[in-house]
């Protein structure tokens, strides 16, 4: 008997509804401990650690010790690729483009919708936006290999969100297609990187237990001036 397929290992581990209720919460980019983890899943700290133990084996996730404590986190930007497009299949599974749309009107989706972090950066409506804004002013350009680098008006334009000592040279972005937008939002180390920016300066806050990010009125601002 041939050894058991890898993808078929790698699907089960999702498949359980504890580990993909973690994965999703890894979504945010972030590191959680095994303790947040369990009680954002609803399991004890013993199911969770096995939980755990089972998705770093299979590569989905990463473990990093610091002090007393172990941080998890995805292993890397495929997995958060793959976590991403099984979310789309899975909300489109069962409805057409109207109720997908009705679907993301709800009340409680609306701010998901419009910014959320995806394996930290920026998603939703303000990330598709972000991209475009971007795009058309030539402070982004696309490079021969299908990625994005800064261009030359970028630099001095974006710099209030260039982090200190942020090597900003070299393709680091690329596109990732938005979950609820079914357009591309930027990803890449400088999509990270700007989001924390944002996140520094006060223009977003996280929504606890969430991967929504609430825009601050300080960020209106700033966020707005640039995509003008």
């Amino acid at each position: 008997m041939s050894a058991e397929p890898r993808l078929a290992r790698v699907a089960a581990a999702i498949a359980d509804p504890t580990r993909a209720r973690v994965l999703a919460r890894l979504l945010d980019g972030r590191l959680h401990t095994a303790g947040e983890l369990a009680a954002h899943a609803g399991v004890s700290a013993a199911t969770m650690s096995a939980h755990l133990k089972l998705l770093v084996d299979e590569g989905l996730a990463r473990v990093r010790p610091q002090g007393r404590h172990r941080y998890f986190g995805l292993a890397d930007g495929d997995v958060a690729h793959a976590l991403e497009a099984l979310l789309r299949v899975a909300d489109g599974r069962d409805a057409g483009p109207a109720a997908d749309l009705k679907r993301w009107q709800k009340p409680q989706m609306r701010g998901l919708r419009h910014a959320r972090s995806c394996y930290g950066h920026l998603a939703g409506e303000l990330g598709v936006r972000w991209r475009e804004a971007l795009l058309a002013k030539g402070w982004v350009v696309a490079a021969s290999d299908g990625r994005y680098e800064l261009g030359d008006a970028g630099r001095p334009a974006l710099a209030a969100l260039m982090p200190e000592g942020f090597a900003a040279s070299g393709r680091v972005l690329y596109d990732c297609v938005d979950w609820s937008e079914r357009r591309d939002h930027f990803a890449g180390p400088l999509a990270v990187a700007w989001l924390e920016a944002m996140l520094e300066k006060g223009w977003m806050r996280r929504v606890v237990a969430s991967r929504e990010l609430s825009v601050t009125p300080k960020g209106e601002i700033g966020i707005s001036g640039l995509l003008a």
